[in-house]
């Protein structure tokens, strides 16, 4: 592979990582997805998650993680310092719809 080609394909990787981050990327507010980095993080996570005012609307995807509805800027004790990462929470991948039920 040349120079040229390698330099496409990693702006081509760039702009793809890029997209995939935007879509995921949690909202100011609404539905969002917790998943858990470790089985201590998934045991405190509901608790913590109603401790900052979210609304627990089902289990996500992953294995202990939850789709709540919240303020992110009010999920002080959902962070990655407390081994929980934030994402949104797409009905399509979540379950759910646009009033946030989950189904």
């Amino acid at each position: 592979m040349d120079g040229r080609m390698s330099l496409t394909l990693v702006q081509i990787g760039a702009v793809v990582a890029a997209m995939i981050g935007l879509a995921f990327a949690p909202p100011a507010r609404g539905r969002m997805l917790l998943v858990p980095l470790s089985a201590a993080a998934a045991a405190r996570l509901p608790a913590a998650a109603l401790a900052d005012g979210a609304k627990l609307l089902g289990a996500g995807p992953v294995p202990g993680s939850l789709v709540v509805v919240a303020d992110r800027a009010q999920l002080g004790k959902v962070s990655p310092g407390d081994g929980v990462i934030i994402l949104s929470a797409p009905p399509l991948l979540c379950g759910g719809d646009d009033e946030g039920r989950v189904a």
